[in-house]
């Protein structure tokens, strides 16, 4: 993984990042990114330790540090856009803690509430994601009245609607769905190998095309305006993306299918090819 960083890296960040959210830390992680030593990357681990007093221990059958779920962080901000984008983009800051986004040579911007995720969550679907295997979880659903519980076998975390899910095959649905991180009251891992996988996920795979085009109420010169804020090409803007991603999108981009806001220009956008996304629609 490339690391993508503002000034010098801290290895304490890295470290106390996995073992936050994972639970465990192997010097490979170390070695593999500061290009030292084992042992150095171990002295660095123990020095955490020492400065931190967090509980870090040393199991030789994973030949990882393992460390159990703490609240505190001194090095991470806790919030889990900070692991995520970690994991896929290999963002690494050097600054001790995701602060208040503050104005700094004339820019600023809004910072989003966020919703909350816990490291206990978190471990046990990490694992049962990297090792290809099931979770049982307690989760809590806008369309019913208690936690229910799921055998679940997740394959991505996904960012959606200022959200993070988790994309995961579900044994009572018996297809796969999405799970917001935040309504999880409990997650054990189960370590039950899956038999439906990424691969499986017909609308994880399935490749989409959403065809948008500015409101054709708007004037010629409102229209002009809109193509030039997205680049558009012959008056077009197509976003390549999959089945389980089109209500997402359309929904980040505040793109209504239904029905037209009666001031044109209070969405601007339109979707123009609907008969090709409308299979990929859940409501």
């Amino acid at each position: 993984m490339d690391i993508k960083q503002w000034g010098t890296p801290n290895p304490n960040w890295l470290i106390e990042l996995l073992l936050y959210w994972e639970g465990h830390i192997n010097s490979r992680a170390i070695t593999e990114l500061f290009a030292v030593t084992r042992q150095t990357a171990g002295k660095w681990i123990k020095t955490y330790h020492t400065e931190t007093g967090l509980p870090v221990d040393y199991q030789a059958s994973s030949k990882a540090f393992h460390a159990p779920v703490f609240h505190t962080p001194h090095y991470i901000s806790g919030a889990i856009d900070e692991y995520l984008d970690w994991r896929q983009l290999g963002l690494f800051p050097n600054r001790s803690h995701d602060t208040q986004v503050s104005e700094t040579q004339g820019v600023t911007r809004i910072v989003m509430p966020r919703r909350f995720v816990a490291p206990e969550i978190m471990r046990p679907l990490i694992q049962a994601l990297d090792s290809g295997t099931a979770a049982d979880a307690n989760y809590l659903s806008i369309s019913g009245s208690a936690a229910q519980e799921r055998i679940l076998y997740p394959h991505t975390f996904v960012k959606a609607a200022n959200r993070w899910h988790v994309r995961a095959y579900c044994e009572h649905a018996r297809d796969f769905r999405d799970f917001v991180l935040s309504r999880f009251i409990s997650v054990d891992f189960d370590g039950t190998p899956a038999t439906f996988t990424a691969k499986d996920d017909q609308a994880w795979s399935a490749p989409v095309e959403i065809i948008l085009e500015p409101d054709q109420r708007l004037t010629s010169q409102q229209k002009a305006i809109i193509e030039h804020d997205y680049g558009m090409q012959n008056g077009q803007l197509v976003i390549a993306t999959t089945g389980a991603l089109v209500k997402y999108t359309l929904d980040d981009l505040q793109i209504k299918t239904k029905m037209l806001e009666v001031n044109p220009q209070a969405q601007q956008l339109v979707c123009v090819n609907y008969a090709d996304i409308k299979p990929w629609l859940y409501d």
